[in-house]
């Protein structure tokens, strides 16, 4: 394929030839999967209709067979649900990325899934998972290195575009250089509100694609306030996880312990729209009640809903409704006000000989209010550092 691509035409050309070869690929694919699927079928009324003239060693082989036709099956048919998806839309960003010591950059088109033109022997979508993916989420223009199978690339990036394609129709591109208008953010925004949690690989950004490429850690936390993205982020590492590892980690592998089914079905979509299909799921109740069973007892959901209806002037009726309340939310901030005012009682520091006064102390301290208790004590300790070693010339560490 010609590799100068500049213009929005030459870009609205180039989609199309891709998205030609992709369904050239999807036709294939889906005549596999219709044949795979006739000889599987064929299989089954063979050993139904002629089981009771075979030994049991004859049987075995032939469900054992039919067992790997539907294992080959199942592959072809996720392989021709990738390119479906990629049909519509095959890419959301590219780079123009020129290694170190190249004579020109190479175009970088990156999807949810890759494509490889096997005629021309070349990657014409590279997945968002893919090493050399990882620049688009970490680099702007300028220097830029990825860590390939090989070690480390490093080079130029060159230019940085993404995309929004619907059904397979170019709907708009951006150079990432210039400021996105504030009524594009706005649309791009309101899209991502349903009552399905979306996949994010056309956003994810920097600090969020160092988690989800973490290969190195055994363990990962993922913390957060509610609403920050640590549910998604999550979802993406599994996608991540499930393709960096994909000789030693398999779905079978990974288990999504959700707090409640309603939950379960919010972030159902998107495993799959990311390629990733069968992962097992379960939630908390579910595992209390696998885990403890009959040893100890305990309250699911539908005995507290089924105890709110049945129980007449139940006191557990009144504790629902006053959790509930206003009047409620106003005593726990009351609470949060005392603990600030009273928890706390600054005395006076001593410093390398230097005095702090308490009331400086506590001055400081009720200045830092909006931040997290423990983390506001270690900032006041190096607020209080920095100014002694300011105004006294010294060298102290906080």
């Amino acid at each position: 394929m010609h590799e100068r691509v500049d213009t929005e035409t030459e870009e609205r050309t180039r989609l199309q030839v891709v998205r030609a070869k992709i369904k050239t690929e999807l036709d294939e694919a889906s005549a596999r999967v219709h044949a795979q699927s006739k000889d599987l079928r064929e299989l089954k009324k063979f050993l139904s209709e002629n089981k009771s003239d075979m030994d049991h060693v004859e049987k075995v082989g032939v469900r054992q067979t039919a067992d790997e036709m539907g294992r080959v099956g199942d592959h072809s048919a996720l392989g021709a649900l990738r390119l479906t998806r990629l049909l519509k839309s095959p890419y959301f960003g590219r780079l123009d990325f020129k290694p170190e010591g190249g004579s020109h950059g190479s175009l970088v088109y990156v999807g949810i899934h890759s494509f490889h033109d096997s005629e021309a022997r070349t990657h014409l979508v590279h997945d968002w998972r893919a090493p050399v993916s990882s620049m688009f989420y970490d680099y702007e223009h300028g220097e830029a290195s990825y860590e390939a199978p090989s070690g480390v690339v490093s080079g130029e990036i060159l230019r940085k575009r993404q995309y929004r394609i619907e059904d397979g129709e170019l709907v708009f591109m951006l150079e990432s250089s210039l400021n996105i208008m504030d009524s594009v953010l706005q649309e791009e925004l309101s899209r991502a509100s349903s009552d399905k949690m979306k996949n994010i690989v056309a956003t994810i950004q920097r600090d969020q694609n160092a988690i989800i490429r973490d290969d190195v850690s055994p363990a990962l936390i993922i913390q957060g306030a509610a609403g920050s993205g640590k549910t998604s982020i999550a979802l993406h590492r599994i996608a991540f996880l499930l393709y960096r590892f994909k000789d030693s980690i398999t779905s079978d592998d990974i288990l999504i312990v959700s707090p409640n089914k309603v939950f379960a079905s919010y972030i159902s979509s998107v495993l799959p729209e990311l390629g990733e299909e069968n992962i097992r799921e379960t939630t908390m109740e579910a595992l209390a009640a696998r885990l403890l069973g009959p040893k100890i007892g305990f309250q699911s959901f539908y005995d507290q809903v089924a105890g709110l209806f049945e129980r007449a002037n139940d006191p557990y009726r009144e504790r629902i409704r006053f959790k509930s309340s206003r009047e409620f939310l106003a005593k726990l901030d009351d609470y949060i006000r005392h603990v600030k005012f009273t928890n706390f009682l600054a005395g006076e520091v001593h410093v390398a000989g230097h005095a702090i006064p308490a009331s400086t102390v506590a001055e400081l301290f009720h200045r830092m209010g909006a931040m997290p208790l423990a983390s506001r004590i270690n900032s006041v300790m190096e607020s209080l550092v920095q100014t002694l070693a300011r105004e006294h010339s010294l060298e102290l560490k906080a």
